[in-house]
């Protein structure tokens, strides 16, 4: 069997060229969480740690049953918690599903493009045949929506109308909808809403995962729900396999899945993110194709997707290809949301030293080098990438622009009136005519000089300068919960009423030294001396008790001069 190759290996030459830039790495190429996992998950966690036994490949009652309740109350979606099965992040189960529905060699699995790597990879490892379409000997459908990676919604309509393709032909329907609560402009709706099936959950499956919505990818939790029939025989499958969720997974599982908080100040970040890099892609000329929900943008400025790849890594900003997901992403990249508020807040900047598509700058259109430098204000760049220094200050290129605007003593018709300045401006001892500063008085660095354009010493601008500002902690308006704050006390050691052992406390007291019952073995005599002091009656190694006569000792010879071996 010959598996594609796995992806981001191809990205590692990228990514070293990303990191070697002044201002560091941004990767925006793998949608992995970089915020803190919700304490009221970590706390359940650690209250389950003490897990000794064998955990449940169905699932506890309450995980099952949290996770119908989530179903309900997020989706409007009615299941059975008997029909709910935990699995080991969904990643898994995508890879195995054909091969665990039983699925025969030489079936087709229709598969969405672009998309996701695994659900090509899930039909080959099950020696199935992956097609982009409806086909004949299709046995398998996947849909994906919001869509990976291009953010993509599917209408109700466009659901309905594939659910009925496969039930007329018998036809499997799994759903993988991982960022069902990440939607922005639309709304995602599953494919077991009643809308979409009727009613009826019949052939249908519907994959759910924690990683993103509670920032539980390290947990490695999720669940598939759906059909009764198809999860019970996906349950017996993976209790032969061995595919157990552990024990204070499930419950950190079922914690998450109860609490809607934490996710609402999760989509509040990602929200924050993704209106500064939307708007700094655009100014760096990005045009931005669906990218309606999820995690991602799905970008392009026309041109080959490897092109933009090398031409973002040389501002430090890493992104993944859109070839990776199929070759209708030749043209564009995704980029991720997953990156610390500081290192975003740095990419509008970065995207004003990116070189346009055909060798232009972003910011100029001066023929395209990596970042401003001495000489014309472009530098050559070392042969190893050309990696643009960070921007110098105003007054260190002004020599360089003679041909930069404004154009010398520009100034707007009527504005601003003759020796305007805003009232108490800067800090400095200048003269104050009329509430106003004189123009030409002295003033502090960025005042305007005597012909009102902003002297070159000027600050540079400071992040966010696209007006959005970062969220601080909780200003949703929503507070985080105090440890334990779930009504679920911590349990002090022992507080189930089982007490330590003290030493030997169980009656048994431990044995002396040859306190078994055998005595001491006297000192070895030889026979005869043995058999005189008997003889005599008087106290010795071979009469202790000073008894006479071998009638007083049967055996005694026997004892004393050698073992009884009869």
């Amino acid at each position: 069997m010959r598996l594609p190759d796995f992806p981001w290996d191809h990205l590692v030459s990228f990514k070293e060229k990303a990191r070697a830039h002044p201002y560091g790495l941004v990767d925006l190429s793998v949608g992995t969480p970089v915020d803190a996992t919700p304490q009221v998950v970590r706390h359940a966690l650690a209250g389950s740690a003490d897990a000794p036994g064998y955990p449940l490949t169905a699932g506890t009652p309450d995980l099952r049953e949290a996770a119908a309740g989530w179903l309900a109350r997020r989706l409007g979606v009615v299941v059975e918690p008997s029909a709910v099965l935990p699995v080991l992040g969904t990643k898994e189960l995508v890879a195995q599903l054909p091969a665990q529905l039983g699925l025969e060699p030489g079936d087709r699995v229709w598969v969405p493009t672009p998309a996701y790597p695994t659900y090509e990879v899930g039909a080959l490892l099950a020696r199935c045949e992956p097609v982009v379409g409806p086909a004949e000997g299709v046995t398998m459908v996947w849909l994906n929506s919001p869509g990976n990676p291009t953010g993509r919604v599917l209408s109700v309509e466009e659901m309905r109308a594939v659910v009925n393709w496969a039930r007329e032909r018998g036809v499997i329907v799994a759903s993988d909808e991982c960022y069902i609560e990440l939607g922005w402009e639309a709304r995602a709706v599953s494919v077991l809403h009643p809308d979409v099936c009727g009613g009826s959950h019949e052939g249908l499956l519907a994959v759910h995962s924690l990683s993103k919505r509670s920032n539980l990818a390290g947990y490695r939790a999720g669940f598939v729900t759906g059909d009764p029939e198809l999860v019970d025989g996906l349950l017996q499958i993976r209790k032969h396999s061995g595919l157990m969720m552990p024990t204070p997974v499930q419950a950190a599982t079922t914690a998450a899945l109860a609490d809607d908080m934490h996710v609402a100040d999760q989509r509040a970040r990602y929200a924050n993110r993704r209106a500064v890099l939307a708007a700094a892609l655009a100014v760096a000329g990005f045009t931005i194709d669906h990218s309606e929900a999820g995690l991602y943008l799905w970008a392009t400025r026309g041109e080959d997707c490897w092109v933009t790849v090398d031409a973002l890594s040389s501002v430090g900003v890493l992104v993944a290809p859109g070839s990776f997901y199929g070759e209708s992403g030749r043209r564009h990249v995704r980029v991720a949301l997953t990156a610390p508020d500081a290192q975003i807040a740095t990419v509008p900047e970065r995207m004003t030293m990116l070189p346009m598509a055909g060798g232009q700058n972003a910011q100029s259109g001066r023929p395209g080098q990596y970042g401003a430098g001495a000489g014309d204000g472009w530098a050559q760049g070392p042969a190893t990438g050309g990696y643009p220094q960070p921007p110098q200050p105003a007054h260190a290129r002004q020599d360089s622009y003679q041909d930069a605007y404004p154009p010398e003593n520009y100034q707007p018709e009527n504005y601003p009136p003759e020796s305007y300045q805003p009232d108490r401006y800067g800090t400095g001892d200048a003269a104050h005519t009329g509430g106003h500063r004189v123009a030409g008085s002295a003033g502090p660095a960025g005042a305007f000089d005597h012909d009102h354009r902003y002297r070159a010493d000027q600050p540079a601008p400071r992040p966010y300068e696209t007006g959005q500002q970062p969220l601080p902690p909780y200003s949703t308006g929503q507070q985080p919960l105090p440890p334990y704050s779930t009504g679920q006390q911590p349990l002090p050691p022992y507080a189930t009423g089982q007490q330590p052992l003290p030493p030997y406390d169980t009656g048994q007291q431990p044995l002396p030294p040859y306190d078994t019952g055998p005595s001491h073995v006297p000192q070895y005599r030889p026979a005869a001396a043995a058999e005189a002091d008997v003889t005599a009656g008087t106290p010795g190694p071979g009469n202790p008790d000073g008894s006479g006569g071998p009638a007083d000792h049967n055996g005694a010879r026997g004892w004393r001069a050698e073992p009884d071996i009869r």
